[in-house]
């Protein structure tokens, strides 16, 4: 009847908040009420609460002077388990999962009970009413306008090809297009002109060693490039899950997934209808999708890149992308990958779609010969070259395909 969490992924969650506490004293303000369904984590933060009303320290040994020795276990893997950086989201699943266990139990309470028709009745219509109030909560956060900091949109790698900041960027493109290969390239490139950022890629479609080997070809060829801890890839041995279900509810791993990446700033998803539950083809469900996206890049300040399908092989605009046009509306920048004409080693890069970027350049043909890139103004003369840029070929050098990538 209710969607219910798994017990192993509370218990998570609700262990992620005490070790905030434990690392952040000030952080139990955020917790108003003891929504711990582990007996042991109830008590502990019972006595984070006591201690921190008499402005004691929260720490193991405070806390378990109040305590006994069984629960020294406990309070390491709470300390070992990473903080938060936003405590509300996870406290906001775990109270409205405790809330569905209470009406359930309501509801089979008054079923089971031998009440009149009536009283029944009255008892269904109270608890109908607890729900609303429940689920009654403040929409907005309002803020004095006339403070608010002026903000210009910022772009990154704008000479290799500009990656909106803080955003939804889209890359979609038919298969056999090189999708793939282009995410990890720009990964590589972020990395590297960006000392103190890490990039993440979940390339879902291919096994992490595929991905290893195109990544250490790029290196090879962009002497500038070097894979090192700051990019992390997983591959399709790790199991998707969808970010939200055909009913729209957001997922409780998803929460989860933005605590373990809090440290990226540069996101890689591949592909997005992957992660995706609800009706592809609704213009509503996708926006309600990208809506989640989008406020994770405002609340973290995450640089999200989406890889997309084409519907059609040599589609040439956002109506080729799969599923509803609103993934593309609500992106910043939108990217389509073609083979370029009578060339089985170029690609043609077109910017779809930019809400702010004001370089007239939008169209490029990427060019694969031997191990160099050529990067020039699409439509213009063959003698001005824009940019250059090495990458390697992909296969062998007498192939007259490359594959999806």
């Amino acid at each position: 009847m209710f969607d219910k969490m798994d017990l192993n992924l509370i218990d998570s969650m609700e262990r992620a908040i005490l070790s905030t506490i434990f690392f952040d004293n000030t952080s139990i303000e955020e917790v108003k009420d003891n929504i711990f369904s582990n007996q042991k984590y109830k008590n502990i933060f019972i006595v984070m609460q006591e201690l921190y009303k008499n402005k004691f320290p929260l720490n193991e040994e405070t806390i378990l002077a109040k305590l006994d020795n069984s629960y020294e276990q406990t309070i390491i893997n709470i300390l070992t388990t990473n903080p938060l950086t936003n405590i509300e989201s996870i406290y906001n699943n775990l109270i409205e999962n405790s809330y569905k266990i209470y009406l359930q139990n309501q509801l089979k309470k008054i079923s089971s009970s031998e009440s009149n028709s009536f009283d029944k009745l009255n008892e269904l219509e109270d608890l109908i009413q607890r729900s609303k109030d429940f689920k009654r909560q403040e929409i907005f956060n309002f803020l004095d306008f006339s403070t608010i900091q002026e903000k210009t949109p910022k772009f990154l790698l704008e000479d290799i090809l500009p990656i909106q900041e803080n955003e939804i960027n889209i890359i979609s493109a038919a298969g056999g297009s090189g999708k793939s290969y282009l995410s990890l390239y720009i990964s590589l490139q972020y990395i590297s002109n960006y000392k103190e950022n890490r990039a993440f890629l979940w390339l879902s479609e291919d096994e992490i060693g595929v991905s290893k080997k195109r990544a250490t070809s790029l290196c090879k060829v962009h002497h500038n490039l070097t894979i090192n801890q700051r990019i992390t890839v997983i591959g399709k041995e790790t199991q998707v899950f969808h970010f939200v279900d055909k009913n729209l509810n957001v997922n409780s791993k998803f929460e989860l997934m933005k605590q373990q990446l809090k440290e990226f700033s540069l996101i890689v998803i591949d592909p997005l209808i992957a992660f995706f539950g609800a009706d592809e083809n609704s213009n509503a469900d996708a926006r309600f999708f990208m809506s989640l996206l989008n406020k994770w890049c405002v609340d973290e300040n995450k640089t999200i890149i989406l890889i997309h399908h084409h519907s059609k092989s040599n589609g040439t605009s956002k109506s080729s992308a799969r599923g509803a046009s609103a993934f593309i509306d609500a992106c910043r920048m939108h990217y389509i990958i073609e083979k370029a004409e009578n060339d089985s080693r170029s690609r043609k890069v077109v910017i779809d779609k930019t809400n702010h970027f004001s370089n007239e350049k939008k169209d490029y043909i990427i060019k694969l010969f031997d191990v160099n890139v050529e990067v020039i103004p699409y439509k213009e003369s063959k003698k001005e070259v824009y940019k250059k840029h090495s990458i390697p070929l992909l296969g062998d050098s007498e192939e007259t395909e490359v594959d999806e990538l």
